[in-house]
């Protein structure tokens, strides 16, 4: 084992060590995993490591679904990382309990990606991800990432990239994060992946082509692929500015198994009663052309969607099932809902909603406009979230909103109770099919003006203006077009040359 101590590093076999602010020149040799300890461990607090060269686990031909180990291991407190390019390893970079870490203009294009049995012809249901389970440390091991980091406060990772993998940022138990102007695009699962981590900033990036489980005009499932992905109760999250198109979703939350009650619960006393990913700002993002849905965001409360793009996205635009007190205000909804599946589809699809304020949209051309309903979920009523939430859909609020050339501008279905806008507050209707198809079983009130769901939020307006970074990633890759622009072999989305 080598010890960096002198301010240039020309590393030998094996492991090194890192305890001081150096230069590290790698060289051409390979540097095969050795575990997951890293090749490079950098373990020294307060310092800067910069690498010139790549550091290669495996050789370019080598399957990468055969890749093992870490690259760059950082445990130390305070590093600065930068120019970094890590190939060939399971995990390029992992960082565990390193607050303050700075990872800028690092390359973790070529690290493991799992070899896709879904062909031209037929999906292979093998394929798809399973982001339910990570507290075992579930994602790491079978799924590896550009970069990893866990157990850490105050990260930044800023200007970076990813190709030809299979994700390309994942987030375990951050907090405080500041994710930006970074590419993590052309990838086969997820761009950026958060797990448990809340109060993190994610600006800027541009995360398009995350995808597998589709062949145009033959099945469009996306087998959980997503650009932008939170699971098990991340909170308090700024999504902002990103740009994440022609992915399974574009953007995919979920509470999580154990706020739902699926899985045993951590404390005897542990309260299902509002647990989700709550209280999240999404704003300003490019969530089009998904293979499934634009936006999935089930299970939670007082998140805050406003003034994104939705556009030409298989399923739906926003699939928000079990949602509460979600404030969906000002978006762009085009042309959703060409392969959706039977009644789900369009541009806003929730069932056994409550509370939920969809108002200021324009509606262009959607296979449905706003479609809210009630059905028998008998498996999700024995949730103990479902038992301490209800699943009743109540509350829904729909007004000054604009429809152009929808099938369907509004459906219901189902015992549902929705307040319609009238007045000032209308919703406008211009060369609609059918503007509402209610259920007669459907409660409909008509309102003026209702001051209950009066919750803007001025610090929305405050979000562009804070946001770090420079780039402007939304509309750059607009010239490739729509979904028939996604092509995806046995390994992932191929990049247009």
């Amino acid at each position: 084992m080598t010890r960096a101590t002198q301010e240039s590093l020309r590393p030998l076999a094996g492991r090194t060590r890192i305890e001081r602010s150096c230069r590290v020149e790698l060289g051409d040799a390979l540097r095969p995993a050795v575990g997951d300890e890293g090749v490079l461990e950098i373990v020294g607090d307060g310092i800067t490591v910069e690498l010139v060269g790549e550091l290669r686990g495996a050789p370019a031909p080598q399957a990468a679904d055969t890749f093992t180990g870490v690259g760059i291991r950082v445990s130390g407190k305070g590093v600065t990382l930068r120019g970094a390019r890590v190939a060939g390893y399971r995990v390029g970079i992992h960082a565990a309990g390193a607050d303050g870490l700075v990872l800028e203009d690092c390359d973790v294009s070529g690290n493991f990606r799992q070899h896709l049995q879904s062909t031209q012809t037929q999906e292979a249901d093998a394929d798809w991800l399973d982001p339910h389970h990570n507290d075992a440390r579930e994602w790491f091991e079978n799924y590896g990432a550009g970069i990893f980091v866990e157990r850490a406060r105050g990260v930044t990772v800023r200007r970076c990239r990813a190709r030809a993998g299979q994700n390309g940022l994942v987030l375990e138990r951050c907090t405080e994060t500041r994710v930006y102007d970074n590419d993590f695009s052309f990838l086969s699962g997820w761009g950026i992946a958060l797990w448990r981590s809340s109060d993190n900033v994610l600006a800027r990036n541009a995360c398009d082509f995350c995808i597998r489980g589709y062949v145009h005009g033959v099945y469009n499932r996306g087998q959980d692929s997503a650009g932008i992905l939170l699971f098990e109760q991340c909170s308090r999250n700024v999504i902002a500015e990103n740009s994440a198109t022609h992915c399974g979703d574009g953007f995919f939350s979920f509470a999580g198994q154990e706020a739902l009650g699926g899985v045993a619960p951590p404390s005897a006393d542990f309260a299902y009663a509002g647990q989700g990913c709550n209280e999240n700002r999404i704003c300003s993002n490019d969530f089009s052309q998904a293979a499934a849905h634009g936006l999935e965001l089930t299970f939670s409360f007082d998140n805050r969607i406003v003034r994104n793009r939705f556009v030409g996205n298989s399923i739906c635009g926003i699939w928000a099932g079990y949602s509460r007190r979600t404030l969906i205000e000002a978006n762009e909804f085009e042309s959703n809902g060409s392969a959706g599946y039977g009644l789900e589809r369009g541009g806003i699809n929730i069932e056994h909603g409550q509370e939920n304020v969809i108002r200021f949209n324009h509606f262009r051309t959607n296979a449905c406009g706003v479609h809210l309903w009630w059905d028998e979920d008998a498996h999700l009523e024995k949730l103990p979230w479902v038992a301490a939430n209800g699943h009743e859909s109540k509350g829904e609020l729909v007004l000054g909103n604009s429809f152009e050339r929808d099938e369907t501008a509004i459906q219901l279905r189902g015992p549902t109770a929705v307040t319609l806008g009238s007045g000032s507050a209308s919703n406008r209707f211009t060369g609609v099919a059918h503007e509402l198809d209610a259920a007669s079983e459907c409660r409909v009130n008509v309102v003026e003006a209702d001051a209950r769901f009066g919750f803007g939020d001025n610090s929305l307006v405050r979000v562009a203006s804070e946001l770090p970074g420079t780039q402007h990633p939304i509309g750059t890759r607009d010239e490739l077009g729509g979904r028939e622009a996604i092509v995806i072999d046995e390994w992932g989305p191929l990049e247009p040359r």
